[in-house]
């Protein structure tokens, strides 16, 4: 037991909001904790992980490097006053027998994400990928889940993958080859949604930074969906598009007008929020705020916000440590 204390313990400080020297990276593996130190400590953490290990990363910039593993890797959130950063291109390249599901939580990825290959439904969970998302080639089978993040600059998929999005913010989707989409409560800036093929959308809201006019194709399908700032309705051309409809961004949203910042929150406005065509399918409001998952940042494991060390030892050697958890 007291082992298993130390282990969580070793973990959370990893995931720390406190000071602290470097950046640290720990791998739990069966009750067992490493500590990793530096730029590099996510490589070496990542090279030494079996599948079904954690990977709990502190706050600050770490080096990218490719996951081979079907591992679960945390970050401090990225709404953090000091989030958790991966700088360079992540790659998650895992075998087809690994049949464990590889995680990403409360990290910031500044260059690209990309995967490739075919195994098992991998998680994208409150993160911001600053430069995008993609898949790597025509043979890539993989069920990608992203839910309550964002994914700026693009979100490409292609070979016969299938990419779920729930409740986030997502700009540049495009896909090829015979990958299909699904999206549950997002919002999308997508100026050519004619390029949309083959996907499922249910109570998004799309819209145009540019006032296109284009239309999501005919092999598509919108359910309670709203188009704003099109030039013409972005589903006529859909055989199926029920309780569809277009707004202006003034009649959408609380306070965003077509630019993209970190502090938007794509709330609806009062009006919206009492309008039947901002309604989706489950009586909840369309985009971000309703659904099964509403958009929310905090993380599913615990943070240390405090950590305070006695400077002295006590009659038996021991310290006095006192840890707050959010």
């Amino acid at each position: 037991m007291k082992k298993l204390i130390l282990s969580v313990v070793a973990m959370m400080i990893a995931a720390t909001s406190f000071a602290q020297e470097t950046v640290v990276a720990s791998l739990s593996h069966e009750g067992e904790t490493t500590m990793f130190y530096g730029l590099t400590a996510l490589a070496k953490a990542a090279e030494k992980a079996q599948s079904g290990d954690i990977i709990n990363l502190s706050r600050g910039i770490f080096n990218a490097t490719t996951i081979k593993a079907g591992i679960t890797l945390r970050g401090a959130g990225i709404d953090s006053d000091d989030p958790t950063y991966i700088n360079g291109s992540l790659t998650i390249q895992i075998p087809t027998e690994d049949t464990n599901h590889f995680t990403i939580e409360g990290i910031i990825c500044n260059s690209e994400m990309k995967m490739t290959g075919t195994f098992s439904s991998p998680q994208i969970v409150k993160c911001k990928l600053s430069s995008g998302f993609t898949t790597g080639s025509t043979k890539d089978n993989i069920d990608i889940l992203v839910v309550n993040s964002k994914v700026l600059d693009h979100f490409n998929v292609g070979g016969v993958c299938r990419a779920s999005l729930i409740n986030s913010y997502v700009d540049g989707v495009g896909f090829y080859d015979d990958a299909h989409f699904m999206g549950l409560n997002c919002v999308l800036w997508k100026d050519r949604v004619d390029l949309l093929h083959h996907s499922v959308w249910k109570n998004c809201i799309f819209f145009s930074a540019r006032g296109y006019g284009d239309a999501l194709p005919t092999d598509s399908e919108c359910t309670n969906c709203v188009g704003v700032n099109y030039g013409n309705d972005p589903f006529r051309n859909l055989t199926i598009k029920p309780n569809c409809s277009r707004a202006t961004y003034a009649e959408a949203f609380k306070d965003f007008t077509g630019t993209y910042t970190d502090e938007q929150t794509f709330e609806l406005s009062a009006e919206a929020k009492a309008n039947e065509n901002f309604k989706g399918t489950d009586g909840t409001e369309v985009g971000l705020y309703g659904g099964p998952q509403p958009f929310n940042l905090t993380l599913s494991y615990p943070l240390i916000s405090k950590m305070e060390v006695g400077e002295k030892t006590d009659e038996k050697g021991q310290l006095e440590v006192t840890i707050g958890v959010k």
